[in-house]
């Protein structure tokens, strides 16, 4: 986060629009390796149908805009 928040740089609209972005993407990569290696995880997320689902249900975004678009 602090590498994220140091590399990009603006305080404009377009900065922090990038920054926040790129850290829902180090979120989404980091779920998806927790799932992997925790059965915990797994069982809270067995398919990505179950964390698009929990990014709609939950106060805070999980996913980018753009990756409900992508298939697997």
């Amino acid at each position: 986060m602090f590498l994220i928040s140091s590399s990009v740089h603006g305080s404009d609209e377009h900065g922090r629009l990038l920054r926040r972005t790129l850290m829902r993407y180090v979120n989404l990569t980091s779920l998806l390796i927790f799932r992997s290696v925790s059965t915990a995880v797994y069982k809270r997320f067995p398919t990505m149908d179950h964390v698009v689902e929990a990014e709609r249900t939950g106060n805070k975004p999980i996913l980018p805009k753009s990756f409900e678009k992508q298939s697997f």
